[in-house]
């Protein structure tokens, strides 16, 4: 009388413990999905930085060329100021 209840226990046992198997199986096929989905969208991130990265160095670069060219014309501009031009050397000064 005790073998089928003995039987029944462990069938169920087996049972529910290939059931649990079966959900933490999927369980984990999903969190690995969503793992690589996440991974991709990381990397997708990574590379639009280093891209914008790459751009904010170029634009640097530009702003400092510009900025060493707009320098230059000005000491230029101000040493035209102060040299005398070539046409104010040829006549002559008024005395006082």
């Amino acid at each position: 009388m005790w073998q089928p209840i003995v039987w029944a226990m462990l069938t169920g046992g087996v049972t529910g413990a290939a059931w649990v198997g079966i959900v933490l199986t999927q369980r984990q096929r999903r969190k690995l999905a969503q793992g690589r989905r996440l991974l991709e969208r990381i990397d997708d991130r990574i590379a639009e930085t280093q891209f914008a990265e790459d751009r904010l160095v170029e634009a640097e670069e530009r702003l400092d060329f510009a900025e060493h060219r707009l320098m230059q014309q000005r000491d230029e501009q101000l040493r035209g100021e102060h040299l005398p031009q070539p046409s104010e050397l040829n006549t002559p000064h008024p005395r006082p």
